[in-house]
């Protein structure tokens, strides 16, 4: 039985994929969904380029984006709450919410990197199903567009 599912987006094809999967369980369990976002301050090309404002700017885009996805699933009848993590690694930051939570389950997407760009890029997916301490579903998305 899961009460409280978590879903890490990051606005990607993957992360709404999982989000599909984790709302279809959601309803099926009557379960609360945690949607999950961790705040990405670039990284400044010139001193004192990132500033308070541009940091403002961008919670409040990730809070946008999560209140839109949150909306919809109010929508279908799901018992949903958002919250933009602070900057850091996805998954430590991800883990840390997870326990303060007490979370059930993790349903999070995976960019299905393999070999040296898995390696130096890391995956988010992995480190959360090595070290959650409930179970993660990696949901995958079925077809995946075309590049242009």
């Amino acid at each position: 039985m899961f009460f409280k599912i978590v879903v890490p987006l990051d606005g990607s094809i993957y992360s709404e994929a999982a989000l599909k999967s984790a709302s279809f369980m959601a309803r099926a369990f009557n379960a609360e969904l945690k949607l999950v976002t961790v705040e990405d301050i670039p990284l400044p090309i010139y001193p004192g380029e990132v500033d308070a404002e541009m940091i403002s700017e961008i919670e409040k885009d990730h809070q946008a984006y999560l209140n839109a996805r949150a909306h919809e699933l109010r929508e279908e009848g799901c018992c949903v709450s958002t919250v933009v993590l602070p900057p850091g690694s996805p998954a430590d930051r991800i883990l840390d919410e997870v326990k303060k939570e007490r979370a059930d389950l993790i349903v999070v997407g995976s960019h299905g990197r393999t070999g040296l760009t898995r390696m130096l890029l890391g995956s988010v997916a992995e480190k959360l199903a090595r070290h959650a301490p409930c179970p993660v579903m990696i949901a995958r998305v079925q077809e995946v567009p075309a590049a242009v």
